[in-house]
């Protein structure tokens, strides 16, 4: 289980991405680099690397994710996309750098191209609660204390200077229902016949998700699993030299062909994010009710580290004390990107409970060394969480049916059963409620693409279990078993997070392949999200709390938490 800093090496992008040292074991090779360079690097910030040094970070990096990131297998075989296959090019890129900002953004670009929300260069808000960590992740901590939070914000600021285009196109499009529709129009578009509502069909002559998938590496990717492709949230483009041809289809099918220019973001683009009014507020949690008081309703924008919850922690106990002969609970996770596991299971599952909750699920690493006491330390301290039992099953790979259901065996990944991943572990979790606020009305947890990590975690959980009916869009993944870990480069201390094992759902799929289902699949109408644009852009009062008449998704959970089927 995933249990500490799940989902924070992805919030600066929210929505909310080289030879090999064989002459150590990773983790003593990073031993003996890091006192190497100790004292040339301390208190030298303004020094820029020299190409050595910058190749030598390179190397171990690549050799540290090569041996043991457990998704590289699974990328080039549902993404297409084989990141080995390209280490000559990355080493070359990394040659041609000249100054501290281009290694930056390069091991950044490197980075981007696996794809993986939990891999990235760190940030400095990462870096602060991975250092706050408590004292039982041992090696999180050990591993951060070979850099500083100075450092960490040098190589941040660097990577991410550049990501921010000046530029953009001269209509704004989201993805939604596994296309791209058009909500905002500049005035240069208006003049070409685009309009809101149309959807996107082709730029420059290639059909849009190949134009998007073309993006790979600029800009952090998500996956569809419902449509086997990769997306972005809000349609973009990196290279802002040039026109772009878009061809646009409207409803009843006519087509529009138009040839933009790029323009400076224009002040009408708005985000319009779900659910409406909350994810805007300044507050990590809101409580209300709903349908004239039959349904009560939270949304939670962060799973916050579990030792800083004491806030939300007394906010949520005084509306559960009040809630219980409300039929129905809504809680809506819509845009939480992740954080610690033990916010919702100590801080809402638990105080509702009103029976022991089973659930089910596994794990996979890989065989590369350097994770293996970040993995004893994240086991050891998911043994501590009040409330929280189980037990796992080490499976035996040449007698899989002994141990996994004949579905289990074939979702799992292919790639697990090769000698480059290490033993297969099934698991089994029991949860005992508190007695705090039982709860016996009928729960529904709404969530969309952009739930990811320990937020996930929570998903799948509720769909699992059955405590909560799921109901929205698919998820974004990053249920990855186990906390990710850090990595810090020898000379530049650069820190990079990534997964450390691959989470698998009760059916044995990769959760990082099929993210998690909703129990009630919906999606945001595109024709509602364009009026919920042109209302944010008039200004229109949306009231104080969540506005059902543009939040289609919404609508329809409240439908079924009053009754309907």
């Amino acid at each position: 289980m995933c249990l500490a800093v799940c989902g924070l090496g992805v919030m600066y992008m929210n929505r909310r991405a080289l030879r090999h040292f064989r002459s150590l074991p990773v983790a003593g090779l990073a031993i003996v680099l890091t006192i190497a360079c100790a004292f040339s690097l301390s208190g030298c910030s303004g020094r820029q690397l020299t190409p050595e040094q910058k190749l030598e970070d390179f190397r171990y990096l690549f050799n540290v994710l090569r041996e043991n990131h457990p998704y590289l297998a699974l990328k080039a075989r549902v993404e297409g996309y084989d990141w080995l296959a390209h280490e000559r090019e990355f080493e070359d890129a990394i040659c041609r750098t000249k100054t501290d900002a281009e290694f930056a953004k390069e091991i950044g670009r490197t980075l981007l191209l696996i794809n993986n929300g939990h891999t990235t260069i760190v940030s400095p808000r990462l870096y602060d609660m991975i250092v706050s960590l408590p004292k039982q992740m041992k090696p999180w901590l050990d591993e951060a204390a070979k850099t500083d939070a100075q450092t960490v914000k040098k190589w941040f600021d660097l990577f991410v200077s550049g990501l921010t285009p000046t530029k953009v196109l001269p209509f704004q499009a989201i993805y939604t229902r596994g296309e791209y529709y058009v909500i905002s129009v500049a005035e240069e578009a208006k003049a070409k016949g685009i309009c809101p509502g149309q959807k996107v069909v082709s730029i420059n002559g290639t059909p849009v998700h190949e134009f998007v998938a073309g993006l790979r590496g600029s800009i952090q990717l998500s996956y569809d699993p419902g449509h086997r492709r990769v997306y972005v949230d809000q349609l973009v483009v990196t290279d802002l030299s040039g026109t772009y041809d878009v061809v646009l289809e409207s409803r009843d099918g006519a087509r529009t062909q138009a040839r933009v220019g790029l323009v400076r973001p224009p002040g009408n683009f708005v985000n319009p994010v779900f659910p409406t009014n909350l994810r805007q507020k300044k507050s990590n949690l809101y409580t209300g009710y709903l349908a004239g008081g039959k349904v009560a309703y939270i949304h939670i924008s962060q799973m916050i580290q579990y030792e800083a919850s004491e806030d939300d922690k007394a906010a949520l106990n005084k509306f559960f004390s009040e809630i219980k002969d409300v039929p129905s609970l809504i809680i809506d996770i819509r845009g939480n990107g992740g954080g610690d596991d033990r916010f919702w299971l100590l801080n809402i599952v638990r105080p509702l409970a009103t029976r022991p909750l089973c659930w089910s699920g596994g794990r996979v690493a890989r065989s590369g060394s350097y994770m293996v006491p970040f993995l004893k330390a994240n086991d050891e301290f998911a043994g501590t969480i009040e409330g929280v039992s189980g037990e796992e099953v080490i499976v035996d790979k040449t007698a899989l049916s002994r141990d996994l259901t004949p579905l289990q065996i074939a979702n799992l990944p292919p790639e697990t059963l090769t000698g480059s991943f290490g033993d297969i572990v099934k698991s089994a979790g029991v949860m005992s409620p508190s007695g705090e606020f039982p709860y016996n009305g009928r729960i529904f947890l709404l969530v969309d693409r952009s739930v990811y990590s320990s937020a996930e975690g929570f998903a799948s959980f509720c769909k699992g279990s059955g405590w909560a009916t799921v109901v929205g869009g698919p998820t974004g993944g990053g249920g990855d078993g186990s906390t990710p870990v850090i990595t810090v480069l020898p000379n530049s201390r650069m820190a990079v997070f990534f997964p450390s094992t691959m989470g698998l759902n009760p059916d044995f799929t990769a959760n990082e392949e099929t993210h998690t289902t909703p129990d009630v699949l919906v999606e945001p109408d595109p024709e509602a999200v364009v009026r919920f644009a042109e209302a944010l852009t008039r200004g229109v009062s949306l009231g104080e709390g969540p506005n059902v008449e543009y939040d289609t998704v919404l609508r329809e959970c409240l439908r079924l938490a009053l009754g309907g089927e």
